[in-house]
């Protein structure tokens, strides 16, 4: 049943439905003619009977003889005046013939009765008795008329030829119907189909394109067709959100693949130098030296590229622990101190007793790189701002330089994005500290405010657990992302 199309289950559904209704109909009608029949037969032995209690009546009880009498009906219809003790006074047949048992004629004694006898070997066929007491000149009779039932069981065979052949016919010609109508009923969803069979992928990118045709009726079809189309909506959706970070991904790769480039072709140079003939000892140390600090920047941007990695996929781990804000500060404002004195600069702290749970090595990796961003890109003193607000802390990183160009605010957190003034930099800085702040539960924000200013407010307590494999950052390296004289390392 399940494999059978839908249109001869909704047939076969039909069909039986209709079958139990005309079935019903059949027998209520068969009941109803059978019924009726009954009733007429029973209302001919009824005038049958007072027509024989009238010839009782009028005729001279001693001429009653059991022999045939002309008034009395002959053989297929009996007709007979009993005594209450079964004696046969008349009969117009069958005169010898006891047609009711003792039982019975003691009952038709006392009231009418109606009884039917089968065939047997007195009988030839099936009838039915009508019995009644009848008092005529001082005298009990009992006054008995029969009729035929084998007429009755023809007529009802006949009848139930006709209701038989008719609800059959009824049925097959429903049933045709019904498959004809349960077509018509399902050309819309067939309609559905061919036009989702055809539509392609340039029709879902058109999004003022309606892929499928919809009812302006609301019914099973209609809301079908605008549930449908809800659907590719979405799917048009997805697939713009899939395609633009599939362009980014790309993106991300050539950029990557740009960033590693660099450095491998200078170690590959520097290596080559190293193995000629021509070159001096002083000439190989500095070698060694510029290849140690390509391999050290090689290193951090694996680095940052495994930790944006782990942030995208919600795998960064943290070490949470229970620590003062204003040693944090210190630490990471320790690192830059001496490059800050050699441009006759200062790093200052202005810090509140905030207490937050965190990881130390994290936190202070994202305030590094953007102290040193400060120092390279930014003027005057850099200043390192701890307050309590509500149920998080905002520590602030804030230089007096030129701050940030408009279009740099407008997408702060792009990678790959260098500064045009040093054409160095992965311009992945920004983006780490995003990715460090947010596995923290937090948030950052950057103003332009007498200079360029990144605020991060992370929460006091953790809220949000992430479990992954460890990433360890070494210290911080020198990096610019796009700005006009600040960037993010």
């Amino acid at each position: 049943m399940s494999r059978l199309p839908i249109r001869w289950r909704l047939t076969l559904a039909f069909a039986l439905s209709l079958m139990v209704v005309l079935a019903a109909v059949g027998v209520f009608l068969h009941t109803k003619l059978s019924t009726d029949v009954d009733i007429t037969l029973e209302r001919d032995l009824r005038s049958r009977a007072d027509q024989l209690e009238a010839h009782l009546r009028q005729a001279s009880t001693s001429g009653l003889s059991p022999g045939h009498t002309e008034d009395l009906e002959p053989e297929e219809s009996i007709a007979q005046i009993l005594t209450p003790d079964g004696r046969v006074l008349e009969a117009s047949s069958y005169a010898h013939v006891q047609l009711l048992t003792p039982e019975q004629l003691h009952v038709a004694a006392n009231q009418e009765l109606f009884v039917d006898r089968p065939a047997d070997v007195l009988l030839d066929e099936s009838v039915r008795i009508f019995a009644k007491p009848v008092q005529a000149r001082g005298q009990s009779y009992v006054v008995l008329v029969t009729d035929s039932l084998e007429d009755r069981a023809e007529a009802l065979a006949s009848i139930f030829g006709v209701e038989l052949v008719g609800l059959t016919a009824a049925l097959l010609a429903s049933c045709g119907i019904g498959y004809w109508v349960s077509g018509l009923a399902l050309r819309p969803v067939e309609d559905l189909r061919r036009r989702a069979a055809a539509i392609s992928g340039d029709d879902l990118a058109d999004a003022a394109c309606t892929p499928l045709p919809v009812s302006p009726v609301n019914d099973e079809i209609g809301r079908l067709g605008r549930t449908l189309n809800d659907m590719l909506d979405r799917i048009r959706q997805a697939q713009a959100v899939q395609h633009e970070a599939l362009e980014l991904q790309r993106q991300f790769l050539a950029d990557a693949s740009h960033q590693l480039r660099t450095p491998l072709a200078i170690i590959k140079a520097e290596v080559e130098l190293a193995q000629s003939e021509t070159t001096k000892d002083d000439d190989l140390s500095a070698t060694m030296a510029s290849i140690a600090e390509e391999t050290d920047r090689l290193s951090g941007l694996t680095e940052e590229l495994l930790l944006l990695a782990a942030a995208d996929e919600e795998r960064l781990s943290l070490n949470r622990e229970s620590m003062r804000v204003h040693d944090l500060l210190a630490e990471v404002a320790e690192r830059g101190r001496c490059r800050a004195q050699l441009d006759a600069r200062t790093i200052t702290i202005d810090s509140d007793d905030s207490v937050i749970t965190a990881d130390r090595e994290r936190l202070a990796y994202a305030l590094g790189n953007l102290m040193d961003n400060a120092l390279t890109h930014g003027a005057g003193n850099v200043e390192l701002v701890a307050r309590r607000s509500g149920d998080a802390v905002e520590i602030q990183v804030h230089d007096h330089g030129a701050g940030f160009t408009e279009s740099y605010l407008a997408h702060p957190f792009e990678r790959f994005a260098a500064a045009p003034s040093t054409g160095r930099g992965t311009g992945l800085g920004l983006a780490i500290v995003q990715a460090i702040t947010e596995a923290h539960g937090g948030a950052v924000s950057l103003a332009n405010d007498a200079g360029a200013s990144v605020t991060l407010s992370l929460p006091l307590s953790p809220t949000r657990a992430v479990a992954a494999p460890g990433i360890h950052l070494s210290a911080p390296a020198t990096a610019t992302d796009q700005g006009q004289q600040w960037s993010a390392h």
